[in-house]
């Protein structure tokens, strides 16, 4: 730890475009009769829906903890507690933060902001919130007799296709007696872990068509505030566990601005 110097942010601008209905649920207190069984998470004060950075984050771990291999027989996350390796380099939790006691690799490098409608899509919600949310009836079949069962009918509440939300996030990037160079690994881990997203779905009922996204606009924001386009670099790479791809080099990452 007396090595770790702080080199900067990285920042990761863009939007959202649901290519599905997605449905990250709000809980409720109360059944209504005729009501809506499972309303998706609204703004309080506007009513506005919007992506939890949390869905996003927890999502995007779950995946680059399979893609790593770091699956526990527990079911927790990698990183839960104590009964495990606790190696500084490991791209999981210098990443995506872990509970370790022994942990020594610095704090965890990604923030991942919540996603609000785009300043477009709010113009639109505003002329029209009902056509912001969709309702979609679900059944569960009785196997023996080919229909629904009794009491099988449920309604599910989505944001429909083609809505847009703004995506920030935030990239710490630490010296740890390397200049960088293990979180230049992790930053471009985690951009692949975008393009996994794409092929994954975030919220619930991914298996069943819900929750299916794709990344629009996206460029990289220096620590000297340079941008960089991202576009298609992120996707379409081989994951491999050693060596990470190159979406993303030093002279980019520390360059001044354009």
């Amino acid at each position: 730890m007396s090595e770790l110097r702080e080199k900067g942010r990285a920042r990761i601008e863009g939007r959202i475009r649901l290519l599905s209905g997605l449905h990250i649920g709000a809980g409720k207190d109360s059944v209504e009769i005729g009501g809506i069984d499972n309303p998706v998470i609204k703004h309080p004060f506007t009513g506005e829906p919007y992506i939890p950075g949390s869905s996003i984050k927890g999502r995007l771990r779950f995946l680059m903890e399979w893609a790593f291999g770091t699956i526990r027989d527990d079911g927790h996350a990698w990183g839960y507690d104590g009964g495990q390796p606790t190696d500084p380099a490991d791209p999981v939790l210098r990443i995506f933060g872990n509970a370790l006691k022994e942990w020594r690799g610095g704090p965890t490098r990604l923030i991942v902001r919540d996603c609000p409608l785009t300043d477009e899509d709010r113009g639109r919600y505003r002329e029209a919130p009902e056509r912001f949310f969709e309702e979609k009836t679900e059944v569960t079949i009785d196997r023996i007799q080919g229909k629904a069962l009794d009491g099988g009918l449920r309604t599910q509440e989505r944001v429909p296709a083609g809505v847009a939300f703004d995506l920030e996030l935030i990239f710490r990037l630490y010296d740890t007696g390397d200049g960088g160079a293990r979180d230049l690994d992790c930053l471009n881990w985690t951009l692949l872990g975008l393009w996994l997203l794409e092929q994954d779905a975030i919220g619930g009922s991914g298996s069943r068509g819900y929750g299916r996204i794709r990344f629009e606009a996206l460029h990289l924001v220096t620590p000297a505030d340079a941008r960089h386009p991202l576009d298609n670099r992120f996707r379409g790479h081989r994951f491999d566990r050693a060596t990470p791809p190159s979406i993303i080099g030093a002279a980019e990452l520390f360059s001044g601005p354009a």
